[in-house]
C-alpha cells in the first residue's frame, strides 16, 4: 500500500512515531543527549520535564522534490529579481500593497512613506493619492501577479532545502537500546491545495483563475474577485492619465503643422512665382499630413473612451455577471489597455516630418536604419597613462576604447537628458512620461530626490549654475524653463509659449556659461537659440539673421529686410570657454559659433547612413579638450568629432543588446570620460 501511494504525485502525510521505555539509573553528569524537542529540521514542543517515558507523534508535509536543475523557462534570475524588488527598500517586496497607479511597494515602506499625509504622491509616476482613512494603506490590494512571483521564489527555495534534509535518519536512539523502533506510515491525501490559504479541498470546490493562473477555495476567490474590481478602477485612472497625455501630444503635434505651413509660405515667398506649384503641392501635402495625423488621433481618442466605458461598465456590474465573465473582460481590457498605452507613446514619434529649404520638400522619415556605418575598437599600442595630455593621446584614446556599458539602468519607461550635478555628483534623469527628473546616487544606482511641480508635463533636457545653486530643467509642452534650487526646492518658471524675445516653443536642449553667468536655451520650434540671464532677461539670439527680401506687388518690385533663422529645428547645445556648438536637427549639421561676436566658424554633417552623416541626431554634448559627441539618433550611434570636425570614432547600432541603442535622448561625458546615455525606446541609462 505504502509502495503504491509513493507513485502518485500528490500530497503526502508522513506519520512517525517513536516510543521508548522509562531510564535505568540516574542521570549521567555532563551535558544531556539531545531530546527529541532538538531533533529534525523544527523543534517538536518543549522538552519532557521528567526523564521519564517519551511518546512523541511528529507529522510533516512533504512534496516529492523535483530532480536536476530548474528550466530556463521556470527561472529568469533578472527579470524576476526586478519584478519583485520595491522600488523604495531596493529590497523584495514583503507584504506587497499596490497603489492605485499599479505600482506595488512594501507594506512598511508605504506606511512610513505616507505617514501623517492626507494626499501623497507615487514614488514611481508621482500620481496623487488621497489617503482616505487611517487604515488606508492597510486596505490596498495586493498584486496578484506579483504575489505569484514571491510564492513561485518562496516554494522553489523551499524545494531546493527539502532535498538537502532527511528527517526519518535523524531520529533519536533512546537509551539503553541499540536499534531505533520507528514507524513510517505516508497516506495519500486527495484535492487540490488552495494558493493563498493552502487549504486542500475537493476538486469542485477550488477555481481557477486565468489571469494569474493559480487556484482558490471558495472563501479566497471571493477576495481574489474583489482585488480584480480594485484594479479595473487602477486602470480606468490609467485611461484617464492617458487621454490626457494625448491631448497634450496632439496640441504640440499641431503646434508642428503649423510650423511647417508658415516655413512653406515664407519659402514660396523668397521663390516668388516660379515656384508658386511647388507651394500649392507642398501645403496639398502639409494639409494631407495634418488630416492623417487628425484621423490617427481619433482614432486613439475613440479607442481610449471604448476601454473607459468598458471600465466603468466593469466596475458597476451587478452580482448576476457570472464571475467567468468578469475575469475574460478583465483580461481584454487589460491587455486592450496596454496595447493602447503603448500606441500613445509611439504616436507622432515613428515618423519626422520636416521642411528641407534647400530642396524646397517635406522630408517624411519613418524607416530605422539597419546598415548605419559604425567602428570596432582599433587595437594599438600608444596608449597613454593620461588620455587628457593632448588631442592626439585623446583621440589614440577613443579610436582603441571599448563602448561597451558596464551598468544599465532601467528605473524609468522613456528617460530623457541626462546630466551630473557640480554639488554631490549626483545623476540628474528626465523623465519625460514621470513629469518629474530623478536625482540618482551613482555609486549605489540608488533615487535619491525626485524633481517636480504642478506644471511640469515633459522634462527633456537638464543644465546646473553651480555659482548660484540652481538646477534648470526644459519642459517641451509647457513651453517654459523650471529652476530648482540645488536642495531641489521649486524655485520659480521663466517664459511661456510665443515667438518674441524670452518665449519659447517646444524648447529642449540648455546649457550653462559658468563665467557669464547666462542661460543657452535651445528653442526648437523658433528654430534659434536664445541667450538669457537666469531671471529670463534675454541677451542675444543665435542663428537669426536679417536680409533683403524682393517681393512683387501692384506697384512693382519692392525690396524690404525680413528676419529669418539658419537653423531648422535645433535640439541641443553645448558650450567650451570660446565656442558654442548647436546641433541643428532638421538640417543633419553640427554648426560652431564664436561665443564673442556669434559668427559662425564651422559646420559639419549631412543626411545619410555613413560615418560623418546623420539621420534625426537629437542630442550632443563635448569633453574636457572639446571633443564633439554627436547621438545620431535616427542610425543609433554616437559619433566622435575632433573639434575642427574631424571624425574620430563611431559606436553603437541598432538594437536592444549592450552596446546598441534604439533611440538615444541624453548624453554626458564625465570629467574622467566616462560616458552616459539615456536611451528612450530601450527605457534605459547606459554607464559607458
Amino acid at each position: 500500500m505504502a509502495e503504491k501511494a509513493s507513485k502518485n504525485r500528490g500530497l503526502f502525510i508522513s506519520l512517525k512515531r517513536w516510543g521508548s521505555q522509562s531510564k535505568v539509573g540516574p542521570a549521567s553528569p555532563g551535558p544531556a543527549s539531545p531530546g527529541p524537542a532538538s531533533l529534525g529540521p523544527a523543534s517538536l514542543g518543549p522538552a519532557s520535564p521528567s526523564p521519564g517515558v517519551v511518546n512523541r507523534t511528529m507529522i510533516t508535509v512533504t512534496r516529492p522534490s523535483q530532480s536536476g536543475p530548474p528550466s530556463p523557462k521556470e527561472f529568469s534570475a533578472t527579470g524576476i529579481e526586478e519584478l519583485i524588488q520595491c522600488s523604495l527598500c531596493l529590497e523584495d517586496l514583503h507584504n506587497p500593497k499596490m497603489l492605485p497607479c499599479q505600482h506595488t511597494f512594501c507594506f512598511a515602506c508605504l506606511t512610513v512613506y505616507s505617514s501623517d499625509l492626507h494626499v501623497f504622491d507615487c514614488p514611481t509616476c508621482r500620481t496623487r493619492i488621497q489617503v482616505t482613512s487611517p487604515s488606508f494603506i492597510d486596505s490596498l490590494p495586493s498584486n496578484l501577479y506579483i504575489d505569484s512571483l514571491l510564492n513561485l521564489v518562496k516554494n522553489r527555495g523551499a524545494d531546493s532545502q527539502q532535498g538537502k534534509r532527511n528527517i526519518a535518519k535523524t531520529e533519536p536512539t533512546l537509551p539503553g537500546h541499540g536499534v531505533q523502533s520507528l514507524q513510517s506510515v505516508q497516506l495519500f491525501a486527495g484535492g487540490v491545495p488552495c494558493s493563498q490559504c493552502k487549504t486542500v479541498c475537493d476538486s469542485p470546490d477550488v477555481t481557477s483563475c486565468q489571469h494569474c493562473k493559480q487556484k482558490f477555495c471558495r472563501l479566497c476567490w471571493s477576495q481574489h474577485m474583489e482585488d480584480i474590481q480594485t484594479q479595473v478602477a487602477s486602470i480606468l485612472k490609467q485611461l484617464d492619465t492617458a487621454a490626457s497625455r494625448l491631448d497634450h501630444k496632439i496640441e504640440d503635434y499641431k503646434d508642428r503643422c503649423e510650423h511647417l505651413t508658415e516655413q512653406i509660405n515664407l519659402a514660396a515667398d523668397e521663390k516668388i512665382n516660379e515656384i508658386l506649384e511647388s507651394k500649392d503641392k507642398l501645403l496639398k501635402e502639409a494639409a494631407t499630413l495634418t488630416k492623417t495625423g487628425d484621423i490617427n488621433a481619433l482614432a486613439l481618442k475613440i479607442s481610449l473612451n471604448e476601454a473607459r466605458v468598458v471600465a466603468k461598465k466593469a466596475m458597476n456590474s451587478d452580482d448576476g455577471v457570472k464571475d467567468a465573465d468578469k475575469v475574460f473582460t478583465f483580461i481584454n481590457l487589460h491587455q486592450n489597455t496596454l496595447q493602447l498605452l503603448s500606441d500613445i507613446s509611439k504616436w507622432d514619434s515613428e515618423r519626422f516630418i520636416i521642411f528641407n529649404k534647400e530642396n524646397f520638400s517635406i522630408e517624411v522619415d519613418a524607416a530605422t536604419p539597419l546598415y548605419a556605418e559604425s567602428d570596432e575598437p582599433l587595437p594599438t599600442d600608444n596608449k597613454t597613462k593620461n588620455p587628457l595630455e593632448n588631442e592626439n593621446s585623446l583621440m589614440v584614446h577613443y579610436r582603441s576604447r571599448n563602448f561597451i556599458p558596464h551598468f544599465t539602468w532601467r528605473k524609468t519607461s522613456r528617460p530623457g537628458g541626462v546630466g551630473v550635478d557640480p554639488w554631490n555628483n549626483y545623476l540628474y534623469i528626465c523623465g519625460m512620461d514621470t513629469h518629474s527628473v530623478l536625482v540618482i546616487e551613482c555609486s549605489h544606482a540608488k533615487i535619491v530626490a525626485r524633481l517636480s511641480s504642478e506644471e511640469m508635463l515633459c522634462p527633456v533636457h537638464v543644465a546646473f549654475m553651480k555659482s548660484l545653486g540652481e538646477v534648470y530643467v526644459t519642459d517641451k509642452w509647457k513651453h517654459c524653463i523650471h529652476v530648482f534650487s540645488k536642495e531641489g526646492s521649486y524655485l520659480r518658471t521663466v517664459g511661456s509659449k510665443g515667438s518674441r524675445a524670452g518665449m519659447f516653443r517646444s524648447p529642449e536642449g540648455v546649457a550653462t556659461d559658468e563665467r557669464n553667468g547666462l542661460l543657452y536655451v535651445v528653442d526648437t520650434g523658433n528654430d534659434r537659440v536664445q541667450v538669457m540671464q537666469p531671471d529670463g532677461k534675454v541677451v542675444d539670439l543665435l542663428g537669426v539673421v536679417t536680409k533683403n527680401q524682393v517681393t512683387t506687388s501692384y506697384t512693382g518690385w519692392q525690396a524690404k529686410e525680413v528676419t529669418c533663422t539658419e537653423l531648422n529645428a535645433p535640439t541641443d547645445v553645448a558650450l567650451t570657454h570660446d565656442r558654442v556648438i548647436i546641433l541643428d536637427s532638421g538640417n543633419r549639421r553640427v554648426k560652431v559659433y564664436n561665443k564673442k561676436d556669434k559668427q559662425k566658424i564651422l559646420e559639419f554633417g549631412s543626411l545619410g547612413q555613413r560615418k560623418g552623416q546623420f539621420r534625426q541626431p537629437e542630442v550632443l554634448t563635448v569633453d574636457a579638450l572639446g571633443f564633439i559627441f554627436v547621438g545620431d539618433s535616427g542610425n543609433s550611434r554616437v559619433q566622435v568629432f575632433k573639434p575642427n570636425g574631424q571624425l574620430v570614432r563611431v559606436f553603437g547600432g541598432y538594437g536592444a543588446e549592450p552596446g546598441k541603442f534604439g533611440w538615444i535622448s541624453g548624453i554626458h561625458v564625465t570629467p574622467q570620460l566616462d560616458v552616459i546615455i539615456s536611451d528612450t525606446k530601450n527605457h534605459s541609462v547606459n554607464f559607458i
